[in-house]
């Protein structure tokens, strides 16, 4: 029990650092530019509420589908890793923006269903996030799928409360700490990157396992 909480906790920090909430409070501030408190509030909820179901669904759904194409889950893991490594890289030079893509903004009337789109899916439940559940989503038993399931709840969970806090705090946020604390996420993110790639090249060829 005490390995699926660990596995759980570790693939929510992972999760977390790979959606990046707290790199996108500046686009989130964008988009609900305009809008009043309660208005934000309850966007910042619909926003954790997609990239729930966006992940989820590339859980359950992802690897059914590149199992029809032919794709391995070690070829996923590598993928994804190299796709993790890039956006790593990203963070650390602060060209995340480049790296994701930059979301437009609309008028009064169409921000928030407009917004939906880019900052929800891709900006957040992005090439990386998908990579990771996909390639992390194999289970044998009902227990494996507290660490497949939990972990992109609590994300969710995790996206609501960061912007909510954000829309409170608006006038107080930094640019300064925000990219501080998104080149240290960059950081961590290339080295779970690597074990990443590790393990899937470990499952592409078996001999790189040790005895």
């Amino acid at each position: 029990m005490l390995s699926i909480l660990a596995l759980t906790i570790k693939k929510a920090v992972t999760l977390f650092v790979l959606v990046g909430p707290v790199s996108m409070i500046p686009v989130f501030l964008a988009v609900t530019e305009g809008l009043d408190l309660h208005s934000k509030s309850r966007f910042a909820r619909t926003i954790g509420l997609s990239v729930t179901v966006a992940l989820l669904t590339a859980t359950f759904l992802g690897m059914p589908i590149l199992g029809l194409l032919g794709v391995s889950l070690g070829a996923m893991q590598v993928g994804g890793g190299v796709i993790v490594l890039l956006l790593a890289i990203a963070m650390v030079l602060g060209k995340e923006s480049t790296f994701k893509g930059s979301p437009s903004i609309t008028n009064e009337h169409g921000v928030r269903e407009a917004a939906i789109v880019p900052l929800a899916v891709p900006l957040l439940a992005g090439p990386a996030a998908f990579s990771y559940v996909m390639g992390n989503s194999a289970w044998q038993t009902s227990a494996d799928l507290i660490h497949v399931v939990v972990p992109i709840l609590i994300l969710g969970i995790a996206c609501w409360i960061t912007f909510y806090i954000a829309c409170q705090g608006e006038k107080k946020i930094r640019q300064s700490t925000l990219d501080v604390v998104q080149r240290i996420g960059g950081f961590i993110l290339a080295a779970m990157a690597i074990e990443m790639m590790a393990t899937g090249l470990r499952g592409l060829f078996p001999v790189l396992t040790p005895a």
